[in-house]
């Protein structure tokens, strides 16, 4: 181990310490959701403590992750019980607990309901379509930033109704929030982009659109209208959400799909399969990691939680916990409905689920009717960034045979 005993809180049994970094360990580099899991699953207790970062627990089995996300009496999401959430204003409705956080989310959950995003899907296929004919006849791609980057992105960016012409500089600010290790740079990055939205707030208030800003604008809790901090609040998670987990997702997808081609085949020869298949991909293909802060002391299966605990869950990794799956590292687009919690569980789960699943289903339709086959450039090997909040991989360089 690469720690000192010192870095261990006196509270901390030293068989519930294991060396694993969110941010540092090799297994990031390639593949997260495979080797990430096959070292956490063999090796490390179900509930763990890593001294790096500040030093927190890490949630490695799926079982307990939904049972503590279940339970906000005691993990919370309120930033006052964890230093490392500490952000002015707090992130809502991720930055709130029951019964306050069914008033924020309530909102935004009308705006991205399954009933609201089917409205969307004619105009979210058109613009796949425009992609797809753009890329086409060049023959290859880089997807994270050609497809990666370019279609959630600008999809949420209409939504919100943010100018495009600011999409580099938000991105920007995204990435500095979900890559870095240090606390002062997220910080940094949350302060940044509630400036930058606080000024389109103020105009939406004069100038009333129809995009998800002005709907923030016009949100109440109960009787009386959101104030300033929570106007801003709101819009830096949907924001940080909106700009980065979708295109690190899609990215991992379409790297499981390049790297075999047989199960790509499938898709290709039966479209009906994609909505049960892009199930079995999301499982393979997690991206971010929540937290909770722990409100008092206790014990909880063996493992003593102190108040102030910063709790990390690993959600890419329960799809991949094999007391759940079977042979879980193996893509099998046969398996009844599988389970993998990408999106959270409890009641904080990913208001977004439901756009995020229209964008891959329409994306993976409209790309297997254009592609019939594709593969990696040089089959070369795809690195991943190496950690932060959200996976995501570096580049993905596809190629294919133009008719």
């Amino acid at each position: 181990m690469s720690f000192e005993a010192a870095d261990i809180p006196a509270h901390i049994p030293k068989s519930l310490v294991f060396d694993y970094d969110l941010f540092r360990a090799p297994e990031l580099g390639h593949d997260p959701q495979r080797e990430v899991s096959r070292l956490l699953h063999s090796k490390a207790p179900d509930v763990f403590y890593s001294p790096y970062n500040g030093g927190h627990w890490i949630v490695a089995r799926a079982e307990a992750a939904v049972d503590m996300l279940r339970q906000p009496d005691k993990f919370s999401s309120l930033p006052e019980h964890n230093k490392h959430r500490d952000f002015k204003p707090r992130m809502l409705p991720i930055q709130s607990d029951p019964p306050e956080h069914a008033a924020y989310r309530k909102p935004l959950g009308e705006r991205l309901s399954p009933e609201a995003v089917r409205l969307l899907e004619k105009d979210i296929r058109a613009f796949a379509r425009e992609i797809i004919d753009d890329l086409y006849p060049k023959g290859r791609c880089e997807f994270v930033q050609d497809v990666g980057l370019r279609y959630p992105i600008t999809i949420f960016m209409r939504l919100s109704g943010a100018p495009m012409k600011d999409v580099k500089m938000l991105v920007s600010m995204a990435d500095k929030y979900t890559r870095s290790p240090e606390l002062v740079d997220r910080q940094d990055a949350v302060r940044r982009l509630g400036q930058y939205l606080n000024n389109e707030l103020r105009e939406r208030v004069t100038c009333p659109r129809g995009d998800l800003l002005t709907m923030v604008t016009q949100s109440k809790i109960g009787d009386r209208p959101l104030n300033d901090d929570e106007r801003e609040g709101m819009c830096v998670l949907l924001f940080l959400a909106g700009l980065d987990t979708v295109k690190s997702a899609l990215s991992f997808i379409f790297t499981r799909l390049a790297q075999s081609p047989e199960h790509y085949q499938r898709l290709v020869d039966d479209p009906a399969r994609i909505e049960t298949a892009m199930e079995e991909l999301m499982r393979l293909s997690g991206v971010s990691q929540p937290e909770r802060g722990v409100t008092h002391d206790f014990e909880y299966r063996g493992v003593p939680f102190k108040k102030g605990d910063r709790v990390v869950f690993i959600t890419p990794l329960y799809g991949m916990d094999d007391r759940v799956t079977d042979d879980p590292s193996k893509m099998d687009f046969d398996r009844p409905m599988p389970k993998h919690w990408i999106f959270g569980a409890g009641t904080h789960r990913c208001l977004g689920s439901h756009l995020a699943r229209l964008e891959i289903r329409v994306l993976l339709e409209e790309w297997t009717k254009t592609f019939p086959t594709m593969g990696i450039e040089n089959n070369q090997a795809i690195e991943a960034e190496g950690g932060g909040l959200v996976w995501t991989p570096k580049a993905l360089p596809l190629v294919w045979k133009v008719a």
